[in-house]
């Protein structure tokens, strides 16, 4: 139970909600909405995860090969997709939702580049 509702959430091993963090501010939250919950316990969806490190270089990937800068959000989709791709089936579409161009000086800083050169 978080938020007043009953979700799946990180937990340490004694049951309390554990930190969560995330290069991405929109990812850094341990737990998922009741929508998300209800849809996992049906078996329409399942979920799984990248690490940081894998979306910040998705998110370089993407931004040199498209010319797109992906928000940090997505880039974890992209790192997923690109190390999973060869036991996909059929096509498939990440939808390029944000902005990247917020993220740019946050990821050149995890990167170690200066975003602003």
């Amino acid at each position: 139970m978080l938020h007043g509702s009953f979700s799946y959430l990180l937990q340490d091993p004694d049951g309390q909600v554990a930190e969560a963090h995330s290069v991405s501010a929109g990812l850094d939250y341990p737990g998922v909405g009741p929508e998300h919950s209800h849809l996992r316990d049906l078996g329409r969806v399942t979920y799984s995860n990248a690490t940081d490190e894998a979306a910040l270089s998705a998110f370089l990937e993407c931004s040199r090969r498209e010319g797109l800068i992906p928000a940090l959000e997505t880039s974890h989709a992209l790192a997923y997709v690109r190390d999973t791709a060869a036991s996909l089936a059929g096509p498939v579409l990440v939808c390029l939702s944000g902005r990247g161009d917020k993220d740019v000086d946050q990821a050149g800083a995890a990167l170690g580049i200066d975003a602003s050169a």
